[in-house]
């Protein structure tokens, strides 16, 4: 496998400023991680912010922002079974460099160190580029779904058994979570109805919810109703919500669909909502009789590596390789590392229902 003898890094010289490129060393991978040439990195909303807002940004020195890639194994970690990864491997991972703060788990660069938990072998028909957009995306919702939800990881006919009559509304079920939560969701056997643009509804219902409603036509209260006829016409309870897009009226509706479902949740005992932002308690009460959740999917990194390892080491690959879950629609960017600032820039500016790339 040719290596570059290089480096190339896009560093964040403090906030507001423009990414610089620059060459550092080649990292080396700890007892329990391994190391990956980059071959695709995929942006997400928070490296932009990261940019622009100072997430997580200290004022003392550059960093290097971004967390998804994929491409090749290039070392292992000595505690790393040859079972597991071995040089050379195709594999996506998810870096860990905006909790570390460490520099080498970031992902804007050629060369990414990752947890071992944190990365998946690729089927040999997917592209670099696509398995880009998954490591977040999926591991997030796998957090929102079977860490803040609790629903029963996915295991077959008895799952879907247990789950028959129970209903998820995922609110932006064109996000690239949102789309993951809705391929999660029905393997774990519930009904799936999601919110999203005209223009995405096809898409949606292809990953398998029942229901795509327009969230835009006539605002979120009509999407509620809309969404509450037709779990009625099904008798499935909606007793769980996602929120992975959306302002203060989307929180309304949500609560609006849990407070009028009248058995959801666990056996009608209990109403659960996992979202993505936090909820706006000064404006909108929250849902009675519910538990809501703020997502955070670093969880993934650190208290459910076990979430990790199972998504990463047991599921993913079989289920791309059987076609029981894709990945996000693509666009690359043109321009490799060099590439990353305007990609930020059309970030900015609102990407929707697509992942941006980069190819270093």
């Amino acid at each position: 496998m040719s290596q570059s003898a290089t480096n190339l890094a896009a560093l964040l010289p403090g906030v507001g400023k423009t990414l610089v490129l620059e060459e550092r060393a080649i990292p080396s991978p700890g007892p329990d991680e391994i190391l990956i040439r980059n071959r695709a990195i995929a942006l997400n909303p928070i490296d932009w912010k990261r940019q622009a807002f100072g997430i997580a940004v200290p004022s003392d020195r550059a960093i290097i922002l971004g967390s998804d890639v994929a491409g090749e194994v290039v070392s292992v970690g000595s505690n790393i079974p040859s079972s597991l990864f071995t040089p050379g491997d195709r594999v996506l991972g998810s870096a860990d460099g905006m909790m570390s703060g460490n520099p080498d788990h970031a992902a804007f660069q050629r060369y990414t160190i990752v947890s071992a938990t944190s990365a998946s072998k690729l089927p040999d028909t997917l592209s670099f580029p696509e398995a880009a957009t998954l490591p977040t995306a999926f591991g997030t919702a796998v957090i929102a779904l079977f860490h803040d939800l609790g629903l029963p990881l996915p295991t077959g006919p008895s799952t879907s058994k247990q789950n028959e009559k129970k209903g998820i509304l995922v609110w932006g079920g064109a996000t690239a979570v949102g789309s993951a939560a809705i391929q999660l969701a029905r393997l774990a056997g519930l009904t799936v109805y999601a919110t999203a643009s005209p223009t995405h509804h096809a898409r949606v219902r292809a990953l398998g919810a029942a229901e795509a409603v327009d969230y835009r036509s006539a605002g979120p209260t009509s999407a509620a109703d809309e969404i509450l006829a037709a779990a009625g016409k099904t008798g499935v309870e909606i007793g769980y919500v996602l929120v992975a897009a959306g302002d203060k009226e989307v929180f309304a509706a949500v609560k609006q669909v849990l407070e009028s479902s009248p058995r959801a949740g666990d056996g009608g005992k209990i109403k659960k909502v996992a979202s993505l932002l936090p909820w706006p308690e000064e404006e909108v009460a929250k849902p009675e009789g519910a538990e809501v959740s703020w997502v955070r999917g670093m969880e993934m990194w650190r208290g459910r590596r076990d979430l990790s390892a199972w998504l990463n080491h047991q599921n993913l690959k079989g289920w791309l390789e059987k076609g029981e879950v894709e990945p996000h629609k693509v666009r690359v960017v043109q321009g490799g590392i060099g590439g990353l600032q305007a990609a930020l820039d059309e970030l900015k500016k609102g990407v929707s229902g697509e992942k941006l790339v980069v190819e270093p």
